[in-house]
């Protein structure tokens, strides 16, 4: 089964988990909407993510998904977020895609994030520098990317 797996990254990490996604699932194609179009009429599996940014996703993939949302209902659907908060993973994916794209999701979770102050710019770089500060200072580490949870939403589309 062809899978298209459509994403927007910001920072790298929805990207880096896209990549992932790839590395695991056969027959698939990744579509950067920063720079590619996807005619998703012509897959049986669509896999969409993004980072979450004051809780929500980016414009891009909204956009894409709002102009593309009655032939994404006919497909198997996967959602992924990359966020630092686990806790709120659900409620991202609820109050940022449509609802029935939702509901037929065959996996929909949050893969953690990356926070590398060093590989952003301007505001971002100045707000991650500030939260990496706050969470050394509370005995904590940089969010990561939990790979385990991509493997499992792969087995999804296998």
């Amino acid at each position: 089964m062809k899978t298209a797996i459509v994403y927007y990254s910001k920072t790298g990490a929805a990207a880096e988990c896209a990549r992932e996604l790839y590395k695991l699932i056969p027959d698939a194609k990744l579509f950067n909407l920063a720079v590619d179009s996807c005619d998703v009429s012509s897959f049986d599996n669509v896999i969409l993510g993004g980072g979450i940014r004051a809780g929500m996703i980016p414009s891009q993939l909204k956009k894409f998904v709002a102009a593309n949302e009655l032939e994404i209902q006919k497909k198997n659907v996967g959602i992924y977020v990359c966020c630092a908060d686990y806790r709120q993973n659900n409620a991202y994916i609820e109050n940022n895609f449509p609802a029935l794209i939702v509901k037929k999701a065959v996996a929909a979770d949050g893969f953690g994030a990356r926070m590398n102050p060093d590989e952003m710019k301007g505001f971002d770089k100045f707000v991650a520098k500030i939260a990496m500060k706050k969470i050394i200072k509370a005995g904590g580490s940089a969010p990561t990317i939990d790979k385990s949870k991509i493997t499992a939403f792969a087995k999804k589309f296998n």
